[in-house]
């Protein structure tokens, strides 16, 4: 739920588990408040559900199972340059949605009549990091807010008050899963649903291809691939200072949310899992940007090398230097034999 106008200490009359980043009391507004996210969960929900940092108040971030998602409201008052610094704070790790109230309009590509200037950002945005948004695929042109206005209307002299409806998509699904992994999937907006708001209720659905999910046990066996660096190369001062630079940039976020947790800690435990996530993700992306990767042993071989075959190898090398360093005579035949 977008814009609950729900601040502290204030909850909603339910049953369900309820997870929220705040909204605050408008001054002079008579207890009305502004902002606020909220995710419910329905008590019959299979998954475990965590809730993950919110680094700002217009980012609500939970983990269902193996997916991430992060529910925002992005007022249509802010600027364009802090709505895309809460985007860029959020770690794009695999098997992640974003959804929720971005108030941009990104034109024709999902069927919307007009676009608006942080819609075509938005629109650039979304392609420089090859993110789908889902509502180009599965609502194509079905407006997701809509609301009333009164036009005037100037015919041969005489001016005439006109009721307009106005539509819009300013309300979106985003995600880095590629389409055809998210099975039987469709999105339901219901414009005769929308508790008196002028924005529609939406439903997303979907089931997941397993090979995406970490909890596959098709065969335990078979080790995760790597990702590997040249750590050698932090040697040289030049890439050593890129990675740093890089590294504090890209850790900012994370350091400035154990802060919070820190000097303000919460009731229930911390999201250690997805902290660790964000940052080995910080980690991964510096050194990615300064020393770049290197290419991982071909899938073969990892597959018969075992710690027996390791010992050996190890064991031979070991005689070969023996080898090596002895003197001519019986000493240097017998470390050829063993070797």
């Amino acid at each position: 739920l977008t814009e609950t106008w729900i601040y502290s200490p204030s909850v909603l009359p339910t049953s369900w588990k309820q997870i929220h980043v705040l909204g605050r009391r408008v001054k002079g507004g008579n207890n009305r408040g502004e902002e606020g996210i909220c995710a419910l969960i329905n008590p019959s929900c299979p998954y475990r559900v965590i809730q993950l940092p919110s680094l700002n108040n217009y980012v609500l971030s939970i983990k269902v199972g193996d997916i991430r998602f992060h529910c925002l409201y992005l007022p249509p008052s802010m600027p364009d340059d802090q709505v895309f610094t809460i985007l860029d704070s959020i770690p794009l790790l695999p098997n992640t949605f974003l959804l929720g109230d971005f108030n941009a309009r990104i034109g024709p590509l999902i069927g919307d009549y007009n676009s608006n200037p942080r819609g075509l950002k938005l629109l650039d945005w979304l392609l420089a990091r090859q993110l789908y948004v889902l509502n180009q695929i599965l609502s194509y042109a079905v407006p997701t807010f809509s609301t009333n206005r009164v036009k005037t209307v100037i015919q041969d002299g005489v001016a005439t008050k006109v009721d307009t409806t106005i539509s819009s998509i300013i309300d979106l699904y985003v995600t880095n899963i590629a389409p055809t992994s998210l099975l039987n999937s469709y999105i339901d907006i219901k414009s005769d649903l929308s508790l008196s708001s002028d924005h529609s209720l939406m439903t997303l659905s979907f089931d997941i291809d397993s090979s995406l999910m970490t909890s596959d046990t098709s065969d335990s066996t078979c080790m995760a691939p790597r990702r590997l660096w040249n750590l050698s190369r932090l040697s040289k001062p030049d890439i050593l200072q890129k990675y740093r630079s890089t590294f504090q940039s890209l850790v900012s976020p994370l350091t400035a949310s154990l802060t919070e947790l820190v000097s303000s800690p919460p009731i229930t435990y911390p999201p250690i899992d997805s902290l660790n996530d964000t940052l080995n993700d910080c980690l991964y992306r510096s050194l990615d940007a300064s020393i770049g990767t290197t290419a991982p042993r071909p899938a073969h071989w990892k597959k018969y090398w075992t710690q027996e075959i390791q010992d050996a190898a190890r064991l031979r090398d070991d005689y070969y230097r023996r080898w090596r360093r002895s003197k001519p005579g019986i000493d240097k035949a017998k470390w050829w034999g063993e070797h």
